[in-house]
Order: C-alpha cells, then sequence, then structure tokens
C-alpha cells in the first residue's frame, strides 16, 4: 500500500512539475517581433500593440494605462550605458501624456538605437530590441 501512495505521489509530482513548466514557458516564451525589432519585454497589462512603419514606431496602450506618463530610454547594447535623445536628456518623457484616445496608436518614436526601452509611470513595459 505504501508503495502504491509513494508512486502516485511521484507520477503526480512529475506531472504537476512538467505542466508548470509548460505554462511558464509558453507564457514568457512567445516572441513577438515588429518589423526589425522584436519585443524582448511586452507586459500586455499596459500594451496592446506595437507598429512600426518605416523608422517610426507607434504603441498602443491599454485603455485603463492610456493617461500614465511615459518615458522612453535607448541603448545600443542590453544593459549597456543609455544614450542621449536629440534634446540632449538620456530620458525622454512622452509629449502625450493625457488625453490620448483609447485603442489608438500614439507616441510616436524614432530611434537608431539597438535597444528602446518604455516605461510607464516608472515600471519598464516595452523592451525593443533591434533584430
Amino acid at each position: 500500500m505504501k508503495r502504491t501512495n509513494f508512486l502516485f505521489a511521484l507520477v503526480a509530482l512529475v506531472l504537476f512539475s512538467g505542466s508548470a513548466s509548460f505554462v511558464s514557458a509558453d507564457h514568457h516564451g512567445e516572441k513577438k517581433e515588429f518589423g526589425p525589432f522584436q519585443a524582448v519585454v511586452f507586459d500586455k497589462e499596459i500594451i496592446q500593440d506595437v507598429r512600426v512603419k518605416g523608422d517610426d514606431i507607434f504603441i498602443k496602450l491599454q485603455p485603463d494605462h492610456r493617461n500614465d506618463t511615459l518615458t522612453m530610454k535607448n541603448s545600443m547594447q542590453a544593459g549597456g550605458p543609455y544614450r542621449k535623445w536629440f534634446n540632449g536628456e538620456v530620458v525622454f518623457v512622452a509629449q502625450e501624456n493625457a488625453g490620448r484616445a483609447a485603442n489608438t496608436w500614439t507616441d510616436r518614436m524614432q530611434s537608431s538605437a539597438n535597444y528602446i526601452d518604455y516605461y510607464s509611470d516608472g515600471k519598464l513595459f516595452l523592451r525593443l530590441k533591434r533584430k
């Protein structure tokens, strides 16, 4: 009887461990590509989608986050130092901090950097990596 319980517990543990890692891999392993970029970080609670048209990058925020303060940083290497934007600042504050319509493409961005980080009220929600 004890041997049967042990085998049942072992099988249950193996199945549970396998299904847990499958869910985790499926959730985090999804690759989103947008033109010449791949999303390394993509927080679906804050952002709906990204669109790249030529050199322009547009984002579509979730309706609950359309009035968030957005800031962006860009870098040539992963974890590398951030570059200055055209205005001489390392952190670029979006000009459309309020009044974005729901479900619309906003906050056009251009950068030749390999990495572009988007923050919503200080939280990283999107990191684009140039392919």
